[in-house]
């Protein structure tokens, strides 16, 4: 496939320093500078913004929700570099296979908590724009655990909707299997 953006991908080398520092607690996770970083480093400002974001939800949201939601989102759009890197770290988070399977829409026997299943509901709504089940999902979030994490869920959907927006728009591209496929 051909690369669908004439923006060429940055080298770890050639950012900004302050961008090196920032990205090298992820690039050690994960294990690679991967293409929504060497894309985004084109806008340093804009991505370091986006990046304290990500922190300050990720420190909001128990592991399992947050992986709930972005595996949600990025089967919904279709995005399978953030959802593969999702799997990825769900498994590194000791989640069962079983259970990462539900949340990608594959046959799972796998049990999931009413927060879970909200979490989901709201991330469906708001990629398909169905604000009203989006409220309706927030709302049950705030009842089951706070109005807290209920928008810190919204922000964070909104947050993996830009990432596989962006991502499908510059063609991005992940070499690492879905660990479906790897076993």
């Amino acid at each position: 496939m051909t690369k669908m953006t004439s923006i060429p991908p940055l080298d770890f080398a050639d950012i900004d320093e302050s961008l090196q520092a920032l990205f090298q607690p992820t690039i050690d996770r994960l294990g690679y500078f991967g293409d929504f970083f060497r894309y985004g480093s084109h806008a340093p400002a804009v991505l370091s913004g986006f990046m304290g974001l990500s922190v300050a939800l990720k420190q909001s949201i128990p592991d399992d929700v947050n992986e709930t939601v972005a595996l949600t989102v990025c089967t919904a759009m279709d995005f399978s570099y953030e959802r593969i890197q999702h799997e990825r770290l769900s498994e590194k988070l000791g989640f069962d296979r079983d259970w990462i399977a539900a949340m990608v829409g594959r046959p799972s026997s796998a049990a999931i908590t009413p927060t879970q299943a909200a979490a989901r509901e709201l991330s469906i709504a708001m990629v398909d724009g169905r604000h009203d089940d989006a409220r309706a999902a927030a709302e049950r979030i705030a009842a089951l655990e706070n109005p807290g994490l209920a928008v810190a869920l919204l922000f964070q959907a909104t947050r993996f909707i830009q990432v596989c927006a962006i991502g499908r728009t510059l063609d991005m591209q992940l070499a690492a299997p879905s660990i479906f496929d790897s076993k």
